[in-house]
């Protein structure tokens, strides 16, 4: 008889990440995958479909020594969610000549994998933790640094603004390594075509090894749902309106297509997780400006109030002096 199992292998939670992946998919929820991934990208997808199992609410995801760094701690009773993390030891090796003798020793690394314990920001508490925030006013008052920073993602492609056909928004040539958009599109519609045209051509740098056996038109179809799969998870995380995307269409494949389209999503998250690295610092880095040009206003305003403050007391002095030596 089968004892009862009371801890969790790491092979539990593949299978776990496995099934979990398929009925996300089945279910309809590959948008919701994608959205959540906006803010666990920097977890694999195994872990982040862990995470989504386990707290379907998980926004920011640490372990606890990381929230203990940051002055934060556990709320008492909250659960511990189960990830797969690396698993690195090294080992001195002895180095034996053609007598067997040892001659020498060298260290290796021996890696393997491990059951590890991580929580959301919503159960810890403690001091407040900056959190990337960043909304459609934002993004479209920041379109010039969102835009320069998102052309910069995809090193040795030109980018062109122009009128286009009623019906194209933009495209990726790959081959003549061009992006080109539509010219006079409104912000917020300017940039989520920037993203998804940028996606295409950080995906096709990939190595594409699931595309073996796929005919033309499969691997058109398979670009065109990476690109707006990464659309979808940058344009979320900028706050962008991401109600348009329509992902229902991938609920009536196959569990084939389903398992093979896994490598596609590892893309989806590299690829998002690149763009994202290179925007997300240019936002912060131009929000901090604004809030220094604010105060330095502030600072400017109080200290021309002081100076006519001053003036208006010195003024009211030497009126009084003015009269108090003209009293008879």
């Amino acid at each position: 008889m089968e004892e009862n199992k009371t801890f969790t292998t790491v092979d539990d939670l593949i299978k776990q990440a496995e099934e979990q992946y398929t009925q996300f998919i089945k279910d309809g929820k590959y948008k919701d995958l994608l959205l959540s991934m906006s803010n666990l990208n920097c977890y694999s997808i195994t872990n982040q479909l862990l995470i989504l199992s386990q707290l379907p609410t998980a926004r920011c995801v640490n372990g606890m020594k990381v929230w203990n760094y940051n002055h934060r701690n556990i709320i008492k009773g909250q659960k511990a969610i189960k990830i797969i993390a690396p698993l690195i030891e090294k080992r001195k090796e002895e180095i034996l000549d053609a007598d067997g003798n040892v001659v020498d020793t060298k260290e290796v690394e021996i890696v393997g994998y491990k059951v590890s314990y991580v929580f959301d920001i919503s159960q810890t508490e403690g001091c407040e933790l900056y959190e990337f925030k960043c909304d459609e006013l934002t993004a479209v008052e920041n379109f010039d640094t969102i835009k320069e920073a998102l052309e910069r993602t995809a090193r040795g492609y030109s980018f062109e603004y122009k009128p286009l056909e009623e019906s194209v928004d933009g495209y990726c040539d790959y081959e003549n390594k061009q992006i080109v958009i539509k010219d006079g599109m409104p912000h917020e519609k300017t940039l989520t075509t920037l993203i998804h045209e940028i996606g295409h051509a950080l995906a096709e740098e990939r190595v594409r090894v699931n595309f073996k056996g796929l005919t033309p038109k499969e691997q058109r179809q398979i670009r065109e749902i990476e690109a707006e799969s990464i659309a979808l998870v940058v344009s979320n995380r900028l706050g962008l309106h991401t109600a348009d995307f329509n992902m229902a269409y991938i609920t009536t494949w196959s569990d084939g297509d389903i398992e093979k389209f896994k490598d596609n999503i590892n893309v989806v998250r590299s690829v998002s997780y690149q763009i994202l690295s290179s925007v997300e610092p240019a936002v912060q880095n131009a929000l901090r400006e604004k809030e220094k040009g604010v105060e330095k206003a502030e600072e400017n305003t109080q200290e021309a109030t002081q100076v006519e403050e001053q003036a208006s007391n010195q003024q009211t002095e030497e009126t009084a002096e003015i009269e108090a030596v003209n009293e008879p």
